[in-house]
């Protein structure tokens, strides 16, 4: 879903799961279905209220971004924990957007039908060609095998032609019973990447 956010600009915000599989068969799905404790269940029919709450997401830390807490409460006493990986980019003046957009939406299927990915958030450029993409997966192993897919490396290569530089950060989402609110965590090995 692409929709509107702040002030009109677009914003990539979707949120995936089982009701939203473009896998290929059957025991793909029920695998990926399997993997989902109830807790995942829950935290899909809160995550389509996770929004950016400032204008210069681009330059703000992952964890005061979004409405982390409103999401948090809405989620009552459940408990569980998610891995969440950030993608910051200061794009090539000369990067062809529209072979970069085609990448990303090939990856971003790719990473549905491969299972574990509840959310893709996705930023606008600002002025100084520099934009925030975000995921948010069930776990550490699923996000991992999403980048030994054909497409997401495809896509990977496309970094050094398309970005002066580029982040990635990987959190650890925590939701403890008797909180309202997220522990986000960053996780070793959130190091930037000049171009090749």
């Amino acid at each position: 879903m692409v929709a509107a956010d702040l002030d009109g600009r677009t914003i990539r915000n979707n949120t995936v799961g089982p009701r939203q599989w473009l896998g290929e068969n059957a025991r793909e799905l029920a695998s990926y279905v399997a993997d989902l404790r109830p807790v995942d269940h829950a935290f899909l029919d809160v995550l389509p209220n996770l929004h950016v709450v400032t204008d210069d997401y681009v330059h703000t830390p992952v964890e005061t971004t979004f409405n982390w807490d409103q999401v948090a409460a809405q989620l009552g006493d459940w408990e569980g924990d998610w891995f969440i990986v950030a993608f910051r980019s200061v794009r090539k003046a000369t990067a062809n957007n529209s072979l970069l957009f085609e990448a990303d939406a090939r990856a971003q299927e790719e990473a549905i039908h491969s299972g574990g990915l509840l959310k893709y958030w996705f930023g606008d450029l600002n002025q100084h060609r520099e934009c925030l993409a975000m995921c948010i997966w069930i776990n550490r192993d699923y996000a991992q095998k999403a980048t030994h897919k054909p497409l997401h490396i495809e896509a990977a290569r496309l970094a050094g032609q398309m970005y002066d530089t580029y982040t990635l950060e990987r959190y650890r989402l925590v939701k403890k019973a008797d909180e309202s609110k997220f522990e986000i965590t960053a996780l070793p090995f959130s190091t930037p990447h000049p171009s090749f």
